[in-house]
């Protein structure tokens, strides 16, 4: 969750001395740690212990090969040089020859580039960072160094190096790692997420910073941070050196003249250690997955930590959080990339990112405490969870589900500090603000001036219109969202001699729970499938808090088939029976309501059928335009191949873009130019090709048309259905007037 790197223990002594020369004033901002701790939470479990022991032979056999064929690479590019000095001295000895004597630099070049190359690739260090952080100095922010420092000291860690911070919800440990890694310590640099700092309070920062310090907290920890940086620098060594060479080679081949002929020294080079790659990473993958399950213990000992100095309610709400925390983050990064497109820019993307939580929580009915969402137990058990609980063999984190269960079961109490984060940084909003413009001129370099910057009120109000837009009536309480209209053709409608039904039973939100039942039912059918197959890779599982072997998979598919089955002949009732009680209201009013109601349900019908019929070709088109800019070299046969079958499925498209037009009207609130746009691209005749040249422009055109059009007809359905819902909430709120039932209006009307 929160980036699980490392940090080495510091003296104790010298952390001590420094707490007790600090100004207490610079601790005003840190949570008292718990009273009562069991020493036994943070000691390493046997099952860590077992996995180091594992993940050490496995790494030890990895070592022995990767020398083997390391040497033996080295020792081929030696024998190629001393073999080229051996053809020059028999030039010059034995038989003169200006040929032989080339011959025999060329291979003394070869094996020269072959073994730099290959100290270049092993020995580069490999960057571990993201590509926009900023430096913070003590001197700008003296309360968030000061709780770094008191947290290293209860933690029993080192004082990073650097500290930076980042835009993300996230924190993290962060170094650069090369071949060197593997023998001695790197310096590291603590990573602070503001997408996270603006989202949790001190406490709850307290425990994710401990988290991170709690992978290196103990002596007893060494051998797993050992093992922990050795695997990370085999990991970058074998996946994370695929330019350099690519690089080289178009470099090697730019010199002009004869010296192109020695193009084949970089690429026999490269050729070479691909192969050795290639081996290696086989190997690997067989540590690897024994590494995951060390990973896992690993987390959870940080946890351990982490709740030990910061207690067990910050770690559930900070994790609880961190899922709303990333969405809203990264929806203000979406928008402010179509910000950027009209030269604007968010004034402050974290004022943005606390708006829309707020946003969410208000309608979700989340307390607020500080400014920060709330998630509580009550509001978990409205929502639908799966069945199913397995371990994910190759999964370096444990569960969600798994680490909130050890935090309960630590049960550490301490006071929590509910002050929001930003407390510990200097003169935050204009930091937020001026790490908000930095982010921007990173992100969007092209665009140098900044001519508009929208505040988050004007950002919330355009989130609340587009929410508003799609909102069905309250009084269904969303039995109908997130899911297609039924088709009802072949229903008859009969007049109902006796009553209606009462609507509060009908829309009751039991009723709408049921419905997200089945939905989960069928996710978690295709899970157990994956399991029953060896798609998912796991020998036990859970299911209704059974233990299963993964034989015991299909067995239970068969089984909970079968309970859809029934839930599915359910809901098609439930959905024939309502849409019958709209129409009885409509026909109690009038033939011409009746009439009404009745078109408008088909209509939606009609755009939900055309919507999966451009969904389907959109996903071919885009399908064959990936194909053409796929391959890394065409000939020019397969290019004209696949041009010709992007028109054909173009071809195919036209009618139903046609047909849209005919049938669906998108309003200019929700695509202004896309009218005009359709109908010129349903005249325009694109060839894809002139003069033996791609004509990107017309692709490109085609593929972003698609995404437009497949979008704009989901959104044309959706006001279909809201349309009709609307209409059949007003029928029901007379029918209420007129039979005055108490409290039986429905929310929203």
């Amino acid at each position: 969750m929160y980036g699980g790197c490392r940090l080495q223990a510091d003296s104790v002594y010298w952390a001590l001395q420094f707490r007790m020369n600090l100004p207490m004033s610079k601790f005003v901002h840190y949570p008292p740690n718990p009273v009562k701790v069991d020493p036994a939470l943070i000691q390493p479990a046997s099952s860590y212990k077992k996995q180091v022991r594992k993940v050490i032979a496995g790494l030890t056999l990895f070592f022995v090969v990767y020398v083997i064929l390391l040497v033996t690479a080295v020792g081929l590019a030696g024998a190629c040089i001393w073999a080229g000095f051996a053809v020059i001295r028999f030039s010059m000895d034995v038989l003169p020859s200006v040929l032989l004597y080339i011959t025999g630099a060329m291979i003394i070049t070869y094996g020269a580039v072959a073994l730099f190359f290959l100290v270049k690739h092993i020995f580069t260090p490999a960057a571990d960072h993201p590509p926009y952080r900023v430096q913070l100095y003590e001197k700008d922010h003296p309360r968030l160094f000061a709780f770094i420092r008191q947290l290293t000291i209860d933690t029993q860690t080192n004082m990073p190096d650097k500290v930076f911070a980042i835009p993300e919800v996230n924190a993290a440990v962060s170094y650069d790692s090369s071949f060197w890694s593997m023998f001695w310590p790197v310096r590291k640099h603590l990573m602070i997420g503001l997408g996270l700092v603006n989202t949790v309070n001190l406490s709850e920062f307290k425990m994710v910073l401990a988290h991170e310090f709690g992978h290196f907290s103990q002596s007893s920890m060494k051998l797993g941070s050992y093992v922990y940086t050795v695997n990370r620098a085999i990991y970058k060594i074998l996946y994370q050196r695929q330019n350099w060479g690519s690089r080289m080679v178009r470099k090697w081949a730019s010199i002009s003249g004869v010296i192109n002929i020695l193009n084949i020294i970089p690429q026999v080079t490269i050729w070479m250690m691909k192969g050795v790659q290639v081996s290696l990473r086989l190997l690997y993958r067989m540590v690897n997955r024994q590494y995951m399950e060390l990973s896992r213990e690993m987390e959870f000992h940080a946890d351990a930590v982490a709740i030990a100095v910061a207690g067990s309610q910050p770690a559930i709400s900070a994790m609880r959080r961190f899922n709303l925390s990333t969405h809203c983050f990264r929806h203000c990064c979406e928008h402010l990339a179509a910000l950027a497109a009209k030269d604007s820019c968010l004034k402050n993307v974290y004022a943005a990112q606390t708006a829309l939580m707020q946003y969410i929580a208000g309608l979700n009915r989340l307390e607020l405490v500080n400014g920060i969402p709330e998630i509580s137990d009550a509001y978990l058990q409205t929502q639908t969870s799966s069945r199913i609980q397995y371990k994910d063999q190759w999964a370096s984190h444990p569960s969600d589900e798994e680490r909130e269960a050890r935090y309960r079961a630590a049960a550490v109490e301490a006071v929590v500090d509910n002050t929001p984060a930003w407390v510990l940084f200097g003169d935050a909003e204009a930091f937020q603000e001026q790490f908000t413009r930095a982010l921007y001129h990173q992100s969007f370099p092209e665009r140098n001036t900044i001519r508009h910057y929208e505040p988050a009120a004007a950002f919330i109000d355009t989130i609340a219109q587009q929410h508003n837009r799609y909102l069905f009536p309250g009084i269904f309480a969303d039995y109908y969202k997130n899911r297609p209209f039924a088709d009802m053709t072949g229903v008859v409608f009969q007049e109902q001699a006796a009553g209606n039904p009462a609507i509060t039973e009908l829309y009751h939100p039991t009723v709408t729970r049921k419905i997200r039942r089945l939905e989960q039912n069928r996710y978690d059918l295709n899970i157990l499938l994956a399991i029953g197959n060896g798609l998912i890779e796991t020998s036990h599982f859970e299911f209704d808090h059974k233990k299963h072997n993964r034989q015991d998979a299909h067995v239970l598919a068969q089984q909970l088939e079968a309970e859809i089955k029934v839930q599915t002949a359910w809901l098609q009732q439930a959905d024939i029976g309502r849409y019958r009680f709209h129409l009885q209201l409509a026909t109690q009013q009038s033939s011409t309501s009746f009439h009404q109601l009745r078109q408008m349900y088909h209509h939606v019908i009609l755009q939900q059928e055309l919507a999966a019929e451009m969904e389907a070709q959109a996903t071919r088109i885009i399908n064959e335009v990936q194909a053409i800019y796929s391959r890394p070299q065409v000939t020019m046969t397969d290019l004209l191949a696949g041009l010709k079958a992007l028109k054909k499925e173009e071809n195919l498209f036209k009618p139903l873009l046609q047909k849209m037009l005919q049938h669906a009207e998108v309003p200019e609130a929700i695509d202004a130019t896309f009218t005009a746009d359709a109908r010129l691209f349903l005249e325009s005749n694109c060839t894809y090709l002139r003069d033996d040249a791609v004509r990107e422009e017309e692709i490109l055109a085609l593929y972003q048309l698609t995404h437009r059009a497949v979008s704009n007809q989901l959104d044309v359905t959706e006001l279909g259905k809201k349309a009709y819902l609307e209409y059949a909430a007003g029928l029901m709120s007379r029918y209420l007037q007129d039979t005055e039932i108490p409290g039986a209006r429905a929310p929203g009307h």
